[in-house]
């Protein structure tokens, strides 16, 4: 319940941000235009030309549309900033520049909330106070603008405060995606224990029931017959049926054991199925062979791992709305792919994730790949079978 509910309130306050931003830049436009025509005190530093009116009108319409492109929900996913950013950026530069200073200086503080999502904070705390400050000068020295700076120097305290909120935001939702992973991670790996201790059960039950009542109908099969051999006929006949029925115990009890271990591989549907319907984006398709056995656990932990890390990727680096998962077994292997539909121009450089995926899969001599598709990445991963692993 909590979770749904904080689920649902981030996506309204994604899409209030989006009207905000929208709202704003709209009324600017609206008020700068609006000032520029019925107003002696000019907010522009031009005559209001035809092509001056047209060029204005256009750099707010850009502005409009790159703000809200850059707040689609699908957009703020991008590790890398949109080209909206840098339109809007732009814009909102030269906007500053050609209307007096105030009101148009709020057009940055939308900039400046967006910048730590794709670049340093340095980086963005630096664009928070410079680029005020240098249009305050420019508009001080080469219009004589009164409070020119003083106005400037506000907005850049302003800048600074809203680059803090945006910072602080940003923390926290990365905090409780890191949470969200970590408790998808041990729910799947409560699931890959709980298989692993049931087969070590079956296991356990399987070796108890040859070693004690196994040998114990092997002695009474025995004694039956020796008992045979020294009866009468009648008696003879009675104990050789007690023997007969002894072979069946035992050849029954056989079979019970052979299948308790025909069913001692790790499960592994009910752990893959966890990570994949824990993620909002993409849709998993999941396809498990039936016959397929894992039965160490490191091998299934592997395998656990590599899927979580792949599905990881294709949340944070892709905007695919479907990935599919496909574990197989052939003769002396364990075959993983993972593909989404997210497109491919190159194969990516490992990150952290994918170099510790090859890591992992080293250490049970497996290998990772990756090649492009019409569809996008594709990851595909071998590891040899317990008889075949090299030691």
């Amino acid at each position: 319940m909590y979770t749904n509910f904080n689920l649902e309130r981030d996506a309204l306050f994604k899409w209030i941000d989006f009207a905000l931003a929208g709202l704003t830049v709209g009324y600017i436009a609206s008020l700068m235009l609006y000032l520029w025509l019925t107003n002696d005190e000019s907010p522009a530093l031009m005559n209001p030309t035809p092509l001056w009116l047209s060029l204005s009108a256009a750099l707010f319409a850009a502005n409009w549309l790159a703000n809200l492109h850059l707040r689609l929900p699908k957009v703020k996913q991008r590790s890398q900033a949109p080209p909206s950013l840098w339109i809007a950026a732009a814009t909102a530069i030269v906007l500053m520049l050609m209307f007096a200073p105030g009101i148009c200086a709020i057009l940055w503080l939308l900039i400046v909330g967006q910048l730590p999502r794709y670049m340093a904070l340095s980086k963005s705390a630096a664009a928070a106070v410079f680029i005020p400050l240098a249009i305050g000068l420019y508009h001080w020295l080469g219009f004589d603008g009164q409070y020119a700076m003083v106005n400037f120097g506000l907005y850049t305290l302003f800048n600074l405060f809203v680059l803090y909120l945006s910072v602080t935001l940003i923390s926290e939702q990365q905090a409780r995606a890191h949470a969200a992973r970590l408790v998808t991670e041990l729910t799947a790996t409560q699931q890959l224990l709980a298989s692993t201790s049931k087969r070590d059960e079956r296991l356990r039950i399987a070796r108890e029931l040859h070693d004690l009542s196994g040998h114990h109908l092997a002695a009474l099969s025995l004694q039956l017959e020796i008992a045979h051999h020294t009866q009468g006929e009648q008696h003879d006949a009675a104990l050789q049926r007690a023997g007969v029925i002894a072979h069946l115990l035992l050849s029954e009890m056989r079979e019970t054991v052979s299948t308790f271990r025909q069913h001692r591989g790790i499960e592994l549907q009910d752990a893959l199925q966890t990570l994949a319907s824990s993620l909002s984006r993409p849709r998993v398709w999941l396809q498990i062979e039936s016959v397929l056995t894992v039965d160490d656990v490191r091998v299934a932990e592997a395998i656990l791992r590599s899927v979580q890390e792949a599905l990881t990727n294709v949340v944070r680096h892709t905007q695919a709305d479907k990935a599919a998962v496909c574990l197989w077994q052939e003769p002396g292997q364990i075959r993983l792919r993972i593909v989404d539909n997210g497109g491919c121009r190159a194969i990516p450089q490992p990150g952290n994730g994918l170099q510790g995926m090859r890591e992992r899969l080293a250490e049970l001599a497996g290998q990772l790949t990756m090649s492009c598709t019409t569809s996008g990445l594709q990851l595909d991963i071998t590891l040899p079978r317990q008889d075949e692993r090299i030691p």
